[in-house]
Order: structure tokens, then C-alpha cells, then sequence
């Protein structure tokens, strides 16, 4: 059983700081490919939750229009730990508008035999095991998160309430919600 991180990169792993202070650049690399670098701080933090929850990455930034393999490259290229072993679906109303990332979420957990059982913590556990989705966070700059998702959500708040992305405060908000048992 694992834990995920659904990850946003804009915002929380580049930021307003990160620009002003000449971090973030565009980086080519391999044949025409190319990505703009994380920020040594935010990426040192998210490193750490990494390591310490011992969780899987799956995706949610428009970043993963580029793909999952792209995405495991760039991963691999600015030395994150972990695997990011997936990418949210891109799901859209009839009239071409995005629907909020928390349904792309959601429908992504759903599919793969998780949600929550308010009644049994035995019936939770089963869940969990068959899913083996142990719990999640998500990490997001944007606030279009389902209610039902605001104690998984480590809000890291765009500019120019937060400029420096994902710092510390974040690591330890996410480390908590892992540190709850769902069961």
C-alpha cells in the first residue's frame, strides 16, 4: 500500500521568487526537449515529503499534457526521488471548458478502486487494500479542489501571497495528513 502525492508543479515547484532570483530557466536537453527547472528550495522540501511518506507521484499540473514518459525525464533530469508512476485524466464539459482538477482527482482515485467510507473503519481498510492506496495529498497552487478533498489539500498559495512555492510549512502540513490514518 502506498501514498500519493497528486503534484501541481507551477506555482509550487517554480514560483514568483524563483523567476526575480534567475532560477526556473528553460533547460534543453535530449532532442528538442526541453522544461523549465524546479526551485532548489521548493524541490529540497518536496524531497524530503518524498522520502519521509514514502509516496508515489501522480501528476495533476497541466504538465502532464506533455506526457508521462516526458514527465519521468524531466523527474529524472532535476533529481526528484520518488516515481511518478501516473497522470491525472484531462476531463472537459461538453463545451470544451476543464472541469475542476478535484473531479480529475477524484475520477483518477476512482478508477483506481479508492474513496472514503464514513461508517466502517473495517470497510475503509478493505478499500485501502484492494486499492492499495494507503492515503494521498494533494499539492496544488489553484483552490479547485472538491470539498470532500480539503483535508488531503496542502494549499500552496499563488503569488503574491506566497512566492517561494513549496517551503518547509507545506512538507510539514502534507506529513500530517499522511500521518492520519484513514481506517
Amino acid at each position: 500500500m502506498k501514498n500519493i502525492i497528486f503534484l501541481d508543479i507551477d506555482g509550487v515547484l517554480n514560483c514568483e521568487e524563483a523567476f526575480k532570483n534567475g532560477y526556473c530557466e528553460y533547460v534543453e536537453w535530449g532532442k528538442g526537449e526541453h522544461h523549465q527547472s524546479f526551485y532548489p528550495p521548493a524541490k529540497k522540501f518536496l524531497n524530503d515529503l518524498i522520502i519521509l511518506s514514502d509516496a508515489d507521484i501522480v501528476v495533476s499540473s497541466t504538465w502532464r499534457h506533455s506526457g508521462l514518459e516526458w514527465l519521468k525525464k524531466v523527474w529524472e533530469y532535476e533529481e526528484m526521488e520518488g516515481n511518478i508512476i501516473d497522470i491525472t485524466p484531462s476531463l472537459y464539459f461538453k463545451d470544451s471548458h476543464s472541469v475542476p482538477r478535484g473531479c480529475e482527482i477524484e475520477k483518477w482515485l476512482k478508477d483506481k478502486g479508492f474513496y472514503h467510507i464514513n461508517y466502517s473503519k473495517e470497510e475503509q481498510f478493505k478499500v485501502i487494500k484492494e486499492s492499495g492506496i494507503l492515503n494521498y495529498v494533494i499539492i496544488d497552487d489553484d483552490s479547485d479542489m472538491l470539498y470532500k478533498q480539503k483535508y488531503h489539500f496542502v494549499h500552496v498559495l499563488p503569488s503574491p501571497r506566497n512566492k517561494k512555492g513549496f517551503t518547509k510549512e507545506h512538507c510539514n502540513k502534507a506529513l500530517e495528513i499522511f500521518n492520519q490514518k484513514l481506517y
